[in-house]
């Protein structure tokens, strides 16, 4: 359901070994040939900001397709020798034996959160480390679970990219030394992780993981909020044609969608999207879409990720990471309008932090998208609600209203 994509090349030619000498011929030259060969391949490498990198995600409506076993349910699924299992009030975490423990209380966090903006109680969840249960299993977890989100965690990463490299400096050189072979892969890895936020020394590994932290609850919350006010709308695109995705999210605005999914996010990622409102605050809100267009827009990375979503569905693996797309700042596809991607985020944090502090009100939101899942829009909402909330009544005088208080507050 979500992945990044990543390809070890780019430090090759200028990466020593460990020790800080220069490499053995043998090693330049595999690594050489291995690196014009592996520009070729599908995986991709990131280039992610670990403060302000975008995390985003699609999710779609279609009919759950797969073939369930009568003998298979949750318990026997953490059974497995393969699979350990931690369970909760809550939800559950399911992943590789001494894998999980890193995460326990994570979707304790989300939904406390979730409930502080949007009420009532979230969804059970669960959430599937790596790619350790093929699509059949993931439907029956859901059979249990509303909301399911395959995860690809740090450890994910490196795996993938080790396995990765591994497998294509053998197929080309086969008569590698084991020592050549560990080299170009600890390199490879070492590059890839880096250039993805992930293994970056400035920031160190406690701002690694608070990154994916925050993305977590980000993508927990797009779920939940579906989940809550659309409670039939089924989340799993392994089986629809890629083609017929039509929306980002679910049935609300995608405004709205990213709203509920910004506002379950740490501090880590909250601090980037502040930074991105201050730089557009500088340049006199050029960078920042129009309230009018950002209420009924597409959102920007749509056709890019459901293009992802199109190559995941060719294999059984791609088909099992479902329909959550990450990706990182450095990926994102440039656009006709000169505007960052990135803006989207940042606009609907600053515009959730506006409506919160001037209606008083944190569950501001929550009653929007009652509003809105009974058939409204926000403009209605503004016209018959707004008073009441001490938010303008029209969207021109709401936008002159908003960029007044972040010129302001941030």
């Amino acid at each position: 359901m979500k992945t990044i994509k990543s390809n070890p090349v780019g430090a090759f030619d200028e990466a020593d070994d460990e020790t800080g000498g220069e490499k053995d011929d043998e090693t330049s030259a595999i690594e050489t040939n291995y690196s014009e060969d592996i520009m070729n391949t599908k995986t991709k490498r990131i280039k992610r900001n670990a403060i302000t990198g975008a995390i985003f995600s699609i999710l779609a409506a279609t009919q759950i397709n797969a073939s369930l076993a009568d003998s298979e349910n949750i318990e026997s699924i953490c059974a497995r020798e393969t699979v350990e299992c931690l369970s909760s009030e809550m939800g559950i975490i399911i992943g590789k034996p001494g894998r999980t423990g890193k995460f326990e209380g994570h979707i304790e966090q989300a939904a406390a959160k979730f409930e502080t903006y949007f009420g009532g109680t979230a969804p059970d969840a669960a959430v599937i480390l790596g790619n350790i249960l093929p699509a059949d299993d993931q439907a029956v977890i859901r059979q249990s679970y509303p909301v399911v989100l395959p995860w690809i965690t740090a450890q994910d990463r490196r795996d993938l990219i080790e396995g990765t490299v591994r497998a294509q400096v053998k197929e080309q050189q086969p008569d590698i030394s084991d020592a050549a072979l560990e080299a170009i892969v600890e390199r490879s890895v070492k590059a890839s992780l880096e250039a993805s936020g992930q293994n970056t020394p400035s920031e160190g590994e406690a701002r690694s993981d608070a990154v994916l932290d925050g993305a977590l609850s980000h993508e927990l919350g797009h779920l939940y909020f579906i989940k809550t006010y659309w409670p039939d709308d089924n989340l799993d695109v392994s089986n629809v044609n890629a083609a017929d995705i039509q929306q980002y999210g679910g049935p609300a605005a995608d405004w709205l969608d990213e709203m509920a999914a910004v506002l379950l996010e740490n501090d880590v990622l909250t601090d980037g999207r502040n930074d991105g409102l201050r730089e557009t605050i500088e340049d006199d809100f050029k960078t920042m879409w129009p309230l009018k267009e950002y209420f009924t827009m597409t959102h920007p990375v749509f056709e890019q990720a459901r293009q992802i979503i199109e190559e995941r569905q060719k294999t059984a693996a791609g088909r099992a990471q479902g329909g959550v797309v990450v990706l990182s700042k450095g990926e994102l596809d440039g656009r006709s309008d000169g505007r960052d991607p990135a803006m989207f985020y940042a606009q609907s944090r600053g515009f959730a932090d506006y409506m919160i502090e001037k209606s008083g009100d944190r569950q501001i939101f929550a009653k929007i998208a009652t509003h809105v899942a009974a058939g409204g829009d926000i403009k209605d909402w503004l016209s018959e609600k707004g008073p009441a909330n001490n938010v303008a009544t029209t969207v021109p005088a709401l936008e002159e209203n908003f960029y007044a208080w972040l010129k302001a507050n941030r």
